[in-house]
């Protein structure tokens, strides 16, 4: 079995979140993401938080210098082929692509995506960090 290695980015701010600047440990203000986590779907088990995705990776590059994406993935009940229409968009709404794949075997550029942040929100609570 051969072996690839892809490079990528996960835009965490498409997922639910808010920026906020939190006092640190040393008294400077720190710029922090805040990721709900029932908002977003994260499992928490054996004392972590998980996100779950799934990675589409193709042979060929597209027109953007990319080899596939990650997407968040949500439990469901049924398969995509007995969704109604109105399922599929629901579900489209909570499995929003995350972030690029690139084979650098394949091309050699890097091209990482992000999205805008919402707003920020400053509160004086410290960090413990």
């Amino acid at each position: 079995m051969s072996e690839r290695t892809l490079s990528g980015s996960v835009a965490l701010t498409k997922l639910t979140h808010v920026i906020m600047d939190k006092k640190g440990k040393d008294g400077q203000m720190v710029k922090c993401i805040v990721i709900p986590i029932e908002a977003n779907g994260l499992e928490t088990k054996d004392k972590a938080v998980y996100l779950g995705i799934r990675a589409t990776v193709k042979d060929e590059t597209d027109q953007y210098g990319q080899n596939g994406f990650i997407s968040k993935t949500v439990k469901r009940d049924k398969k995509w082929s007995e969704m109604s229409d109105t399922e599929k968009e629901a579900e489209k709404a909570l499995t929003p692509i995350l972030g690029n794949l690139k084979d650098f075997a394949i091309s050699g550029n890097n091209d990482a995506a992000g999205a805008a942040a919402p707003g920020v929100v400053a509160e004086d609570d410290d960090l413990p960090f």
